[in-house]
């Protein structure tokens, strides 16, 4: 049998091992998750190809999201406005299963790596880039409901000095949230989210580590959400600049800008996005996440556009298996650029619920129920006969 086809053996054989997860982790980079849970690895280590990948220093790792939301308006046709990956109510969602595989890199050296990882389920509707949509459909609810998505993959070579380089597709660098439901405090996502940024780029990054409190990235991408095929011929800036400030206080600041219209290489999209992240104690902690973004020519009257809006989190983390957590969130699209087009509130209140927090094996299973209000100026909800919409809602996640 060929070393390609006894990984993908592996894969398979560790998937049905797999009866349990690990804790749920909070990567400082969400391309960067954490150390490979021990259910997959032993499945791997079955097959005969677990400790070779470990002496290679490959990882493998992925996770099973599924949800729920139950809206009391009664969402016309179960849809729901200004919603992302938890687009309908009253029907149950696979959202996500995901595998990942990975090498990373020890930037400090010479040093050569990768990641790929790819998802089926409900939301791989929403995050295609241009020329990976194997499905040939330009409106996300096009069935299948269920869809393949290859959301990263890249190869990193260590320099030295603390800088890596990146080419290939990544997830972008902008947002308190992200595609992977680990990382995200809430079952439901922001505004911000959805609406003012993007999901991800296909390019080149230089990534320095200066020292052990500041990091700075920067390079050149194809632009948002494209990846294969480009709808123009320019090319889209990115950077970052992650700086600790203290024990406590972390200050992220991105921002990404090109021309992102078909066929228009002129008019340029731009946004700017900062977070501040703070610890106050060892169970209360803080992040407020704000965007600006402009774009000229791209308002619904075929005007200048702009958009902005803030979100402030919370989370009270109770013991091991509880923990609170709260979203406030404000955002405006007042020219109608980012599909929204009128200014919208939301608060989220939910629970990160772990049973088993310190079981070898299952660990890592988590329930996230919340309830959310959201308010528009304009009446978009309940398909457009409502100000407001009230939901309850949650997802079950097992990490493997």
């Amino acid at each position: 049998m060929s070393r390609r086809n006894r990984i993908g053996v592996g894969l398979g054989c560790a998937l049905l091992a797999a009866t349990a997860a690990v804790p749920i982790y909070a990567a400082d980079d969400a391309a960067q998750p954490a150390p490979p849970p021990p259910s997959l690895m032993s499945g791997l280590e079955s097959a005969g190809i677990g400790k070779p990948m470990e002496n290679a220093g490959i990882n493998a790792g992925g996770w099973v999201e599924a949800s729920y939301t139950y809206d009391f308006g009664n969402a016309a046709g179960g849809a729901l406005a200004g919603r992302v990956f938890d687009d309908k109510a009253q029907d149950p969602t696979l959202n996500q299963v995901a595998l990942w595989v990975e090498k990373t890199v020890d930037a400090k050296k010479f040093d050569i790596g990768f990641r790929i990882e790819g998802m089926y389920g409900s939301d791989g509707r929403f995050v295609h880039a241009n020329g990976l949509d194997f499905y040939g459909g330009d409106s996300p609810q096009q069935y299948p409901e269920n869809q393949l998505d290859l959301t990263q993959a890249y190869v990193d070579i260590g320099i030295g000095g603390g800088l890596k380089v990146r080419a290939g597709k990544f997830v972008t660098l902008l947002g308190e949230e992200t595609i992977n439901p680990n990382n995200d405090p809430l079952y439901s996502h922001s505004y911000l989210f959805g609406f003012a940024i993007p999901f991800t780029h296909t390019g080149v990054l230089g990534i320095w580590q200066i020292n052990d409190n500041v990091t700075v990235t920067g390079g050149v991408t194809r632009g948002w959400e494209q990846s294969t095929k480009d709808d123009n011929d320019m090319i889209d800036f990115l950077g970052q600049v992650a700086w600790k400030m203290n024990d406590k206080l972390t200050l992220t600041v991105s921002g990404v800008s090109g021309p992102e219209q078909t066929d228009n290489n002129s008019d340029y999209r731009s946004v700017l996005d900062v977070i501040a992240s703070y610890a106050a104690t060892e169970k209360l902690s803080f992040a407020v996440n704000g965007d600006y973004g402009y774009e000229s020519d791209a308002a619904a009257d075929g005007g200048d556009a702009s958009w902005y809006g803030i979100a402030g989190y919370t989370t009270y983390k109770v013991n091991d298996m509880f923990a609170v957590q709260g979203r406030l969130e404000w955002f405006e699209d007042p020219d109608g650029a980012r599909g929204l087009g009128t200014t919208a509130w939301e608060g989220t209140l939910g629970l990160n619920i772990k049973p088993f927090p310190n079981a070898k094996y299952v660990s890592g299973l988590m329930f996230r129920p919340e309830v959310r209000y959201d308010y528009a100026n304009d009446a978009i909800f309940d398909g457009g006969s409502d100000h407001s919409q009230i939901t309850v809602g949650g997802d079950v996640i097992l990490t493997f």
